[in-house]
């Protein structure tokens, strides 16, 4: 799936996923393969049924979800990638897209914001660029 958007006024996977899409991935990863019933049970002031149905089909078809029959004539649903390897995968994205677009300006926010968030995130830098040069 390719990330198109970045949404500055949401947090975490909502960002880049959407609201409802976001709430419904974590749904799945903390539940397995939940059917879209089980979903709705567990979403905090849950949509109808239907808008998850159609949301959660829609991410089948993005390759966010995969679909499988159950035995009750419903459909299991779960992520086609844990939720570590789909963060890395949206950071990357964002990152590559913000270095290409605007250089050592990015850069320079990026470790403007990490001394900012946590100053332990320098030496988690200091220590990927080394690893990276082989030093």
């Amino acid at each position: 799936m390719d990330f198109h958007r970045f949404k500055l006024d949401q947090s975490g996977l909502a960002r880049v996923l959407g609201t409802l899409e976001a709430r419904i991935m974590e749904g799945v990863w903390t539940l397995g393969s939940p059917t879209i019933r089980e979903l709705c049970e567990i979403l905090e002031a849950p949509p109808h049924y239907k808008t998850v149905l159609t949301v959660a089909n829609r991410m089948v078809e993005k390759g966010l979800l995969a679909r499988a029959p159950t035995p009750d004539r419903a459909f299991s649903y779960r992520a086609t990638e844990s939720r570590n390897e789909l963060v890395r995968r949206l950071s990357s994205s964002v990152a590559t897209e913000l270095v290409g677009d605007f250089g050592h300006h990015a850069l320079a926010q990026f470790v403007d914001a990490a001394e900012r968030l946590d100053p332990a995130y320098l030496d988690e830098l200091e220590r990927l660029v080394r690893e990276r040069k082989g030093v």
